[in-house]
């Protein structure tokens, strides 16, 4: 003799096993976007970290070396009132136009 089972308690049963499987599956996938987040944040760090000193040991050897009628010293005052301007002014348009990842790229190549 087959059981009846209601609609409602059969779809309550349903729903509390999508809700367990989403749990658990949920917990691994968090944990996995968690490690790629920081994986992510720390290439970019080193990135940042190799480009920025080789930028200043060359503006320093450049501000060094070009003594004459302080050309070196004027030449980084140029250099850094552009980075201040494009830092300002370029990211929106950029970012819209290429999207996230590719401005990062693009902005990465000297």
């Amino acid at each position: 003799m087959p059981s009846k089972v209601s609609d409602l308690e059969l779809k309550s049963d349903t729903e509390r096993l999508i809700v367990d499987n989403d749990k658990v599956s949920g917990i691994t996938t968090s944990k996995k976007h968690r490690f790629r987040t920081y994986k992510n944040l720390l290439v970019l760090c080193v990135t940042f970290l190799l480009l920025f000193t080789g930028f200043r040991a060359i503006s320093n050897l450049q501000s060094s070396l070009n003594t004459e009628a302080n050309v070196g010293v004027n030449s980084l005052s140029i250099i850094y009132a552009f980075l201040i301007f494009s830092s300002i002014f370029l990211p929106h348009p950029l970012i819209t136009l290429l999207g996230l990842k590719w401005t990062i790229v693009i902005s990465q190549i000297p």
